[in-house]
């Protein structure tokens, strides 16, 4: 106890006063003797100074005495200041408010970089007085000797001049006077605390202004907080989850290894040394070999054209800057001089800075020259995983001066549009129309393949391994004099090489650690994460290395393998072109069959590192068997151990534990390791309903919330990896109870995925999700590819539906299930999804346009006829034989009869099934599809089958996502309730989830109108033990829902009331027109009588219904009687409430 007692600090209401000279404490019976020593021996008061009266901090009427106290330890004590006795209004307590100032020594967190705040943009006279200011500081003190870029400069310093100065004194004049009247109060109980009715005489004005004032500041902040729940909470859940992270938590770091030393590093000034240190050495280059640069640059075999080049550097319009500047991002961080885009705007559009800000921009591309606040930046840290007192497990963000972000931004999009003809399609990272899924898709299928050619065509197999290799710090490390080489060698313009090298290198970067700054940084080497045209620049600086892969000859990359054997091949196949390497930005992915591949895979990487800086982190990377199973051939067990013995990397296959991700998308090859998986996705979407669904919001509210930030992550990967549906009945039962949560009798879950639109909430059904998800694919591969897909994705896809299922055409098995061969399709492979979403679609009877007679060859057998009864006649008609045969094997076409004839015997390959397929179409137990006659010649074409897929009239293929994913939930078939009927249009629904209302109201009327509403009569319909009798408690009626809330003679009175106080027309209360009125949301008839009152007719009706139903239930469960005028009161108060909502400004 002894040794806690210099840093231990007691404080609060002691219920004693221990001022000697206070009347209180003379009189006061039972001192603590024992415990004043205690105090007197080891602790000083905080708050009143030696042999001074003790300030009050308790009044209750007329009574005053120090009861609240402070006492700390020596140590403590020291480290104490500025002591505050604040008078609070005695509505909220009958204590004073004390405090005092304590310095750890070891402060969390500094201060950082000065932001304007960007509502300041929105205030009219912050914008007239900036306006002002600058039109004064150009004219008169702006030296027009200066070049362009150290104006720009000066503009913006003044106006950060004039926005702190603004916000200095925005709002002061309340702080201020409440703290002038605090110490006059605190001078009135020194002077006169012995003279109680004098204290008594002064005090009351004093007290009643400080209240008064306080209480202004409590209703700002409160109507504030209330306006933006009210207005966000239902609508955005990015709102929701804003107030939920705890960002302090995220951002503030305890403790940093020093890269030196090693040492822990806990102190601002450590912390600060170790950031600089670590960053210092990162970005300083290091030496490159210029043989292995030329190496690389000899692979670059595309050039920008003389066109591209010329557009690259086109003179910027003032009109693109302004534009720019108006693009507002909701979340930006702007650099170290606190500019935002919103103000930003404001400097560009003034008259007095166009000239400059457009000579800036120009400057900056013909030059080079650029202001010196865009060549000073600031980092912030954010951890990704792993230990994090280790500053390698941080991600850089640079924060960049909102003007040059929109330079780059500019440029960004001129660079981009020449990137994405130049650069590799195996590289999908950050360019327009790649897509990261594809390369998800690529892998699922290539290791589909290489696990069904593992185990079915074991003879002809070969294995290869997928190399995950993990750059580390890869923006980080690009060398420039490598950067600017590879841009020239591309054949860009040298003048924008110049413009990107000095405007990214050779710059002040400060390193924000808790808010504390460190020193300058020098950066020598390294493209910032945070600027909008880096990624593109990586995707340049990188490709070399992924173009000496495709092109070399030692790689053989993985091709499709056989998953039949040999003699069991019907139709012809020719593999397409191997595929060696998958990129996005800088996760690569590369396959090899040996440890030669392996070694040359190794070199590359050596020449690349040794050429740009580069550095690849085995220990992170990871390679595993494409077929997942053991490297059986002498050429895998190497590959397999080179990896593990001289590389370092990890190993991945069936017998690990766990799963691996690849681009986010998880990767497994044993049920035990994808059920690890899927524990954690399920345990992931618990804790976030868990966490969610403790906000007050309505049904609508959980919906977008499930749909935003609960399943979001769940779309990226139920796209390409196909999980159990049990797994997905799990996930829907979770979201269903989170969204359905505390109500009851509960709606019909089916009606929950309708549109809002339509009745329902919009919710996101996760299988529908999956099938429309799939389009993206499923519209390639039946209309055609047209630049959707990358040509080898396009060529991957096709070919493997073709092997897979020993079709001639990829188009098959998608349109007919019979085509699909069932022996390669077990489990979870990629197509399934695919062929779910195909299924749902059926044909339409009509045929515009029919098939050719190629195309209608070629179809599977059972293709040709209409869905059947299997008869114990037609049994032969679902052996595997007749599955996998074609209408060719049976049929001929005779082009005079324009039809279908059998073939002769001889001619067929199952003469005894062409006997029964006769019988059964002689017997009509069969007939055949209205397409299979008067068909044309031409070439093999399924276009018409894809056009003849109609839901509504509208072509499938032609929907919107959206609407596709309402298809593929079949709506036609969604039980949206026993008594529901949708009277209300789609405009009506819109206004009613548009309308802003409380959370309760807008449940209790959206169930009203579904029928779902709790009361006496539904209960008792559902036989629960609590539902006794089936009457009001009130009147002894049958309540029903119209009952509950209108129609008792209780609840009556208090709309009569309500319509006479608040209503110009009507005044009194028709239960069934407000009940009609209610269920077909048309209020238009009801008119408000107070116009002063800032409600809507809509307010009026939400409240109501809101509180008659709390205090119909409040008798139900707390036992306190219905009162018709309480009940109106609290209408009347919480109406009031929601009109200085409605007047309270943004």
């Amino acid at each position: 106890m002894p040794n806690i007692l210099p840093s231990l600090l007691i404080a609060g209401d002691m219920n004693y006063c221990f001022d000697n000279a206070s009347y209180h404490h003379s009189h006061r019976a039972g001192k603590p003797k024992q415990f004043m020593e205690f105090l007197n021996t080891h602790f000083s008061d905080c708050l009143n100074p030696r042999n001074e009266p003790h300030a009050y901090t308790f009044k209750r009427g007329s009574t005053m005495s120090t009861l609240d106290y402070m006492f700390a330890g020596q140590d403590i004590a020291s480290k104490m200041s500025d002591a505050t006795n604040s008078f609070l209004r005695p509505e909220w307590t009958d204590h004073a408010l004390v405090t005092k100032t304590y310095t750890t020594g070891l402060t969390n967190c500094g201060k950082g970089i000065w932001r304007a705040n960007p509502h300041l943009a929105k205030n009219p006279r912050y914008r007239q007085k900036l306006a002002d200011e600058i039109e004064r500081f150009v004219a008169t003190k702006l030296d027009y000797n200066l070049s362009a870029q150290d104006k720009w400069d000066l503009i913006k310093r003044k106006t950060k001049q004039v926005t702190i100065n603004f916000a200095r004194h925005q709002d002061t004049w309340r702080k201020a006077r409440i703290k002038a009247l605090q110490s006059e109060r605190n001078n009135l109980l020194r002077c006169y605390r012995n003279d109680i009715e004098c204290l008594k005489l002064l005090l009351p004005d004093v007290e009643g202004e400080l209240s008064k004032l306080q209480q202004e500041i409590v209703e700002i902040q409160m109507l504030k907080a209330g306006r933006r729940w009210l207005e966000q909470s239902e609508k955005s859940p990015g709102y929701i989850k804003h107030t939920i992270d705890q960002r302090v938590d995220q951002r503030t770091i305890a403790m940093l290894k020093h890269p030196s030393t090693g040492e822990a590093c806990l102190d601002t000034e450590t912390k600060l040394n170790a950031a600089e240190s670590f960053y210092q050495d990162l970005y300083t280059e290091e030496p490159i070999d210029m043989d292995c640069l030329n190496t690389m640059l000899g692979h670059i075999d595309r050039t920008v054209s003389p066109e591209d080049a010329t557009m690259i550097m086109e003179p910027i319009d003032y009109d693109d800057i302004l534009d720019g500047a108006r693009r507002t991002p909701k979340q930006s961080s702007p650099g170290l001089d606190g500019i935002g885009y919103e103000i930003l705007y404001l400097l560009v559009s003034h008259p007095s800075c166009r000239d400059i800000i457009h000579q800036v921009f120009n400057d900056a591309v013909r030059s080079a020259k650029f202001p010196k606040s865009w060549q000073a930046s600031c980092i912030i840290i954010l951890h990704k995983k792993g230990d994090k007192s280790d500053l390698a497990n941080y991600r850089p963000i640079t924060l960049i001066a909102a003007d040059c972000k929109v330079f780059t931004r500019i440029m960004n999009s001129r660079v981009v549009q020449v990137a994405n003809r130049i650069i590799t399609p195996y590289q999908c990272g950050f360019l327009p129309g790649r897509y990261i899924g594809d390369h998800g898709m690529s892998l699922q299928v290539i290791m589909d393949n290489a696990q069904s050619a593992s185990w079915r065509n074991p003879s002809n197999f070969t294995a290869y391994a997928g190399i995950m290799l993990d750059n580390a710090k890869a923006y980080d490390r690009v060398h420039p004099k490598y950067l600017s080489q590879v841009l020239l060698k591309f054949g860009f313009p040298e003048a924008f090489v110049t413009c990107i090298t000095n405007l990214f290198f050779d710059n002040s970067i400060y390193v924000n650690v808790n808010g504390f700054l460190t020193g300058a940084i020098s950066q020598r080497r390294g493209i910032r994460q945070g600027d909008s045209i880096s990624p593109v620049l990586f995707n340049l600086a990188i490709e070399p290395f992924l173009l000496s892969i495709v092109n070399n000859v030692n790689l053989t990359g993985y091709s499709l393998q056989h998953v039949k054997l040999p003699h069991q091949i019907q139709n012809p196949w020719i593999s397409p072109a191997p595929i060696k390497v998958l990129a996005y930005a800088d996760d690569v992915l590369s396959f090899v069959k040996s440890q030669d591949e392996l070694v040359e895979l190794q070199d590359r990487l050596r020449v690349y590192n040794q050429a740009s800086n580069a550095k690849i982190n085995y220990s992170k990377s990871v390679a595993f068997p494409l077929h997942g199973g053991k490297m059986k051939d002498t050429d895998g067990q190497q590959v397999k151990r080179y990896v593990t013995t001289q590389l370092r990397m990890k190993w991945y296959d069936s017998h690990s534990t766990g799963y691996i991700k690849y681009l986010g998308y998880p990767l497994w090859f044993a049920n035990h390791q994808r059920d690890v998986f899927v524990s954690e996705l399920l345990g992931n979407i618990r804790v976030m309903t868990d966490i969610y669904g403790s906000r007050k919001v309505s049904l609508y509210g959980k919906a977008n919330i499930a749909n935003t930030l609960i399943l979001s992550k769940l779309w990226h990967v139920i796209r390409v990896v196909s999980l159990p549906q049990e797994v997905l009945k799990k996930i829907k039962s979770t979201i269903y109870q989170f969204v359905m949560s505390g109500l009851f009798p509960p709606l019909k879950a089916n009606s929950f995925f309708l549109p809002r639109d339509q009745g329902g909430l919009g919710l996101i059904d996760i299988g529908a999700q999956q099938k429309s998800l799939q389009f993206r694919y499923l519209r390639v591969l039946l209309l055609g590819n047209h630049g959707r897909l990358p040509g080898f994705t396009y060529q991957l896809l096709t070919h493997a539906l073709r092997l897979t299922n020993d079709v001639a055409h990829h188009a098959l098995p998608l349109l007919f299930p019979s085509a699909r061969y069932k022996n390669t399709l077990n489990g979870l492979h990629p197509f399934l999804s695919m062929f779910n979403a195909m299924d749902i679609c059926s044909l339409h009877r009509d045929w515009d346009r029919r098939p050719t007679i190629t195309t209608i060859m070629s179809l599977p057998l059972l293709a040709a006829f209409n869905p059947f009864a299997v008869t114990t006649d037609l049994e032969f008609m679902t052996k595997d034989s007749v599955r996998r045969s074609c209408i060719r094997d049976f049929f001929a076409y005779d082009l005079a009869q324009h039809s279908l004839q059998f073939r002769p015997r001889s001619e067929c390959p199952t003469p005894t099934t062409l006997n029964k397929v006769r019988r059964a179409l002689a017997n009509h137990q069969i007939s055949f599809q209205r397409f299979v006659n008067h068909n044309n010649a031409g070439e093999m074409d399924f276009l018409p089958f894809v056009e003849s897929m109609i839901y509504q009239q509208h072509p499938i293929f032609k929907l919107p996502n959206r609407e596709l994913r309402f298809v593929m939930l079949d709506m036609a078939n969604l039980d949206v309730g026993r008594h529901y009927s949708n009277q209300l249009s789609k405009q009506q629904w819109k206004a009613f989830y548009k309308n802003t209302m409380h959370y309760s109201a807008r449940n209790l009327w959206y169930r009203m109108i579904h029928k779902q509403s709790s009361n006496q009569l539904a209960m008792a319909q559902r036989n629960l033990k609590h539902a006794a009798s089936d009457r009001c408690t009130l009147c002894n009626e049958v309540e029903d829902a119209q009952h509950l809330l209108i129609s008792c003679v209780h609840k009556l009175d208090v709309w009569d009331s309500s319509f006479n106080e608040f209503l110009s027309y009507p005044k009194t209360a028709d239960p069934q027109l407000i009940y009609n009125s209610i269920m077909h949301f048309k209020l238009k008839h009801y008119y408000i009588y107070n116009y002063d009152l800032h409600i809507t007719i809509y307010d009026l009706f939400a409240t109501i219904m809101r509180t008659i139903w709390r205090h119909h239930y409040q008798q139900f469960y707390n036992l306190i009687p219905f009162n018709a005028i309480q009940v109106c009161r609290h209408i009347r108060t919480e109406l009031l409430r929601l009109s200085n909502l409605r007047q309270l400004s943004h």
